[in-house]
């Protein structure tokens, strides 16, 4: 005599006609579905990512100008996400006071502020900031700089959580300057002389001093 057990699993078998190696064909189709859409995020942005031509870069021989006078060359072929090319906007309108370019992971933001201190009170407040807002990575000592065109400043390399890189402070005539160089953690860092070539390009009124 069947029990109740034996025909409660006789019931819950699926029939062979709907099955597939064992599984039950129902089952193929959402977790086929989830396996494309795992696919499609791993693998499939990425790529389409990598197809995509920037919306702007940087052209050889190209700079960028931001508020205050500033100027500076970017690497040729880099992208823009801020900011705007010298000469491109119009005439009469006031440049930002930020760009940012990149090629791949690895940035370079400048922005430009009014600032009567030093180069290295620059850099304090900026660190100040960070730690107010919890993001202060673990900084190196800091070392002076300067520009091609002689402004004085400070850099100090940082390792965060995220990324690796380095903020520098430049201030003249009143302006002040700060850069920001971001690359991933662990990457060896293959762009080292182009970021040491636009932080030498920064001018203010686009003239040498």
């Amino acid at each position: 005599m069947m029990t109740a057990t034996t025909h409660r699993r006789h019931q819950d078998r699926v029939p062979a006609d709907r099955r597939l190696f064992g599984i039950d064909r129902r089952t193929l189709l959402p977790a086929g579905i989830v396996l494309a859409a795992a696919v499609v995020m791993h693998w499939g942005v990425p790529w389409v990512n990598d197809q995509v031509p920037y919306s702007e870069t940087v052209p050889a021989g190209g700079t960028m100008s931001l508020g205050r006078d500033v100027r500076f060359s970017p690497p040729a072929g880099w992208g823009i996400s801020d900011g705007v090319l010298t000469g491109g906007i119009d005439e009469g309108t006031a440049y930002p006071d930020t760009a940012t370019v990149f090629t791949g992971a690895t940035s370079i933001t400048l922005e430009t502020g009014s600032f009567e201190g030093s180069p290295s009170e620059l850099l304090e407040r900026i660190e100040t900031i960070d730690e107010a807002t919890g993001t202060n990575p673990l900084r190196s000592s800091v070392t002076t700089i300067t520009t091609a065109s002689g402004i004085p400043g400070v850099i100090s390399q940082f390792r965060g959580a995220a990324s690796d890189g380095a903020i520098a402070a430049f201030v003249d005539d009143g302006v002040g300057i700060e850069v920001v160089i971001r690359t991933p953690n662990s990457t060896a860092d293959k762009t080292g002389a182009l970021v040491g070539q636009a932080l030498s390009s920064i001018t203010i009124d686009g003239t040498d001093r």
